[in-house]
């Protein structure tokens, strides 16, 4: 995956994951299980983390 993806994917984990602690009830009644959103900003934080990572490395993708 391109570095600029992973930003864009991991920040719209972040702000799907807050969205659904802003508003549980909603969430809830959609479907979602509001305690696991919490792992969802983990992993999109991951991923804005390991693209930084890789960006300092300077390291080219091949996508």
């Amino acid at each position: 995956m391109a570095l600029n993806t992973l930003i864009w994917v991991g920040l719209a984990c972040c702000l799907a994951a807050l969205t659904i602690q802003v508003f549980p009830e909603a969430a809830f009644r959609m479907g979602v299980d509001v305690s696991a959103s919490w792992l969802v900003f983990g992993f999109g934080v991951f991923l804005i983390l390991m693209s930084a990572f890789i960006g300092m490395t300077g390291k080219k993708c091949d996508h």
